[in-house]
């Protein structure tokens, strides 16, 4: 059997929704990586049993890094089962406490007709007086009585309850209702006691959810065209809750932008391109993302990424912009350079806009794009340059281990996935570790790129590239000279 012996059994229990393929995929690609790694070992020791152990310190167990790669490709699907099986039992609970507070109406209005009854015995059991008028008086004054006690009882069920409404205004010099928008307050606590209620705000701009316990909610504000925004809200018992919130008048406009990228020195960049992916979610669901702020709230306008707005540019060393057509699936595609159309500026929403990844290509390699579709995990320097780790496009997040990057940080990266870098960063080494320094497959940024595009200032963003001499690896990283597979 091959080495390392991997099997389709090594992996966790099949599920109805994995791939045919996924298995296969992940054995194949596992089985390529350690059979070069041992080909490598075996040029510096020939002792096979040797150099299969020193494979497997660097790497790690085989079976485990296989079944990883499996939950990596798998947890977007069962997180959604997850989510849904949570919503399930929230949606259950949420019946039970309904049926529960029918029943305590039901034995409060039980109470209160044994009361109403009770009275109207001792009524009957009363001696009747002579005079009309006061048989008339006595039935006036027990009609009172109850009619006393019906309202104590009503109150006393409804004291711990608050009135919750937001006033919803437009961001205006009027200060107009802002009508349509609808909102969900969701209470927090124990399964038992959480709920959610939807309402929509009226021509008045009123968003009534009625008298509701106190206690801390969430609420989360969408407007009619999707921009939404949310924020925590706290209710004291005996004290109603209202708020006036500002919200956004129309959907964000589209500005033009243009890009000025400041090239490393270090090559001809006639040849190559910047392609700058803007989306922001991994797999399928691709979206594209804006935020601005409205009197301090930050609301959030997203859109799903499609083949007329895919969200992905590639821009020339002539700060020219051509808009990339990925395919319906939100992947990425083979293109010929001859196809693209220049423009100076491109159209974006206002607002805030981050840009996740750089990926750095020769012109010719633009008609092999589709190999980034791959799950491929690519070696990647964190800023420091202090240490190596794995990074996916498809996931846009790190895979496990040591990998040098903090998760609690967001950093831009910029990649050069194909291994035909610039000519004083060839990958002379690739087959004898010993020849030539050790380049990576891209480096961290020092930080998120930012930007907020404006409607009324001229819109330039301005992208420093780092020198690709940032991408040697320096001595003692770990996976210098063999790469992490």
């Amino acid at each position: 059997m091959a080495w390392p012996e991997i099997s389709i059994e090594d992996f966790p229990p099949e599920r109805d929704d994995e791939p045919s393929s996924l298995r296969q995929d992940i054995i194949d690609e596992l089985s390529d990586h350690f059979a070069c790694a041992l080909n490598r070992e075996l040029l510096k020791n020939p002792d096979e049993q040797t150099a299969k152990q020193r494979v497997i310190q660097n790497f790690g167990d085989p079976i485990k890094i296989a079944r990883q790669l499996w939950l990596d490709a798998m947890k977007e699907k069962i997180m959604s089962q997850r989510i849904m099986t949570g919503i399930s039992v929230v949606m259950a609970v949420c019946c039970i406490a309904v049926v529960g507070f029918a029943w305590i109406l039901v034995q409060e209005s039980r109470v209160v007709n044994q009361k109403m009854l009770a009275h109207l015995a001792t009524i009957a059991g009363r001696p009747q007086p002579v005079a009309a008028v006061g048989r008339e008086q006595q039935i006036l004054d027990q009609l009172k009585e109850l009619k006393e006690e019906q309202q104590a009882a009503a109150n006393a069920s409804s004291e711990d309850m608050n009135q919750i409404s937001f006033q919803l205004v437009q961001d205006n010099k009027d200060k107009s209702p802002a009508a349509g928008f609808t909102g969900t307050l969701t209470k927090g606590g124990n399964p038992l006691e959480t709920f959610t209620l939807d309402a929509a705000s009226n021509a008045e701009g009123l968003l009534d959810f009625g008298k509701l316990p106190w206690g801390k909610y969430q609420l989360n504000l969408s407007a009619p065209w999707g921009e939404s925004f949310h924020q925590n809200v706290s209710v004291i018992p005996g004290r109603n809750y209202s708020q006036v919130i500002s919200c956004p008048t129309a959907a964000p406009a589209k500005v033009p932008v243009q890009f000025q990228i400041k090239w490393p020195g270090e090559f001809n960049a006639d040849d190559w391109v910047l392609l700058c992916d803007f989306r922001n979610a991994s797999g399928r669901k691709q979206q594209l993302e804006s935020s601005r702020l409205i009197q301090d709230k930050n609301w959030i306008y997203r859109q799903n990424s499609t083949e007329d707005s895919s969200g992905v540019f590639l821009i020339d060393n002539q700060n020219m912009i051509s808009a990339y057509p990925v395919t319906k699936d939100g992947e990425f595609k083979d293109i010929d350079s001859q196809q693209l159309i220049d423009n100076s500026s491109v159209k974006m929403s206002q607002g805030k806009h981050v840009l996740p990844d750089l990926i750095l290509v020769q012109k010719q390699d633009l008609l092999k794009l589709s190999e980034l579709n791959e799950q491929k995990i690519y070696n990647v320097l964190n800023n420091s340059r202090s240490d190596l780790g794995g990074y996916s496009l498809n996931y846009r997040r790190i895979l496990g281990g040591n990998s040098g990057f903090r998760i609690d940080e967001a950093h831009t990266f910029l990649l050069i996935p194909f291994r035909n870098a610039p000519i004083h960063l060839a990958q002379s080494d690739a087959v004898n570790g010993n020849e030539g320094p050790r380049y990576a497959d891209g480096i961290e940024l020092s930080k998120r790129l930012v930007f907020t595009a404006s409607q009324d200032k001229e819109n330039l963003w301005e992208i420093k590239l780092p020198y690709l001499e940032n991408l040697k690896m320096p001595e003692g990283v770990a996976g210098s000279g063999q790469g992490l597979f």
